[in-house]
């Protein structure tokens, strides 16, 4: 039996507007050319599906890759990024995501919890691998973070955050409920 496998991408970067919420950003055209460089990787992995946050910089990322894919995303409620009250500095929002990681059950300022991201995100997953594999999903870093620190028990889930580039890729088989490697910068 063939390994059942989902590649996980973080969305391309967002065009950023200080007066918008970041749910609401759309691609950058720096993000627009590296969604076609996950793109060109995508065509490699034969993905038999594709799937989205509701987020414009997700679903953008998603068209993308399926136009050179040949798939129609579908938008999965659940894949959304971590919801959070964030009013601050660089320095200080870092630390604030570095406390919503490692501490999954604690609610910060109203902020939806690390490990009800996870459950969430889990929920979108059960309806990913009920569908065609292998697949694609296209989400965000926290989200994506939280998910996989509850999945693979990940011992520090701010750092993996940290270390995942925007317009990234892992393939993650479902099964045997590990990564096959690290997040991969779009070429």
């Amino acid at each position: 039996m063939s390994a059942r496998l989902v590649y996980l991408i973080k969305h391309a970067s967002p065009s950023i507007e200080p007066n918008v919420r970041a749910e609401r950003w759309r691609l950058s055209e720096r993000g627009i050319e590296e969604a076609r460089g996950l793109a060109e990787a995508a065509e490699r992995w034969e993905v038999q599906s594709l799937y989205a946050s509701s987020e414009p910089k997700a679903s953008a990322t998603a068209l993308i890759i399926g136009e050179r894919v040949g798939l129609t995303p579908s938008v999965v409620e659940g894949l959304e990024e971590i919801r959070i009250n964030w009013i601050g500095n660089a320095d200080e929002y870092s630390e604030f995501i570095r406390d919503v990681l490692e501490h999954p059950e604690r609610s910060l300022r109203g902020t939806e919890t690390a490990a009800a991201a996870a459950r969430r995100f889990g929920a979108a997953m059960t309806i990913v691998t009920a569908g065609a594999l292998p697949a694609a999903v296209v989400a965000h870093g926290r989200v994506l973070s939280a998910y996989l620190a509850d999945l693979l028990a990940l011992e520090d889930p701010f750092g993996f955050w940290r270390a995942m580039p925007m317009a990234s890729w892992c393939c993650l088989d479902v099964d045997a409920r590990k990564l096959r490697g690290e997040f991969t910068a779009a070429p």
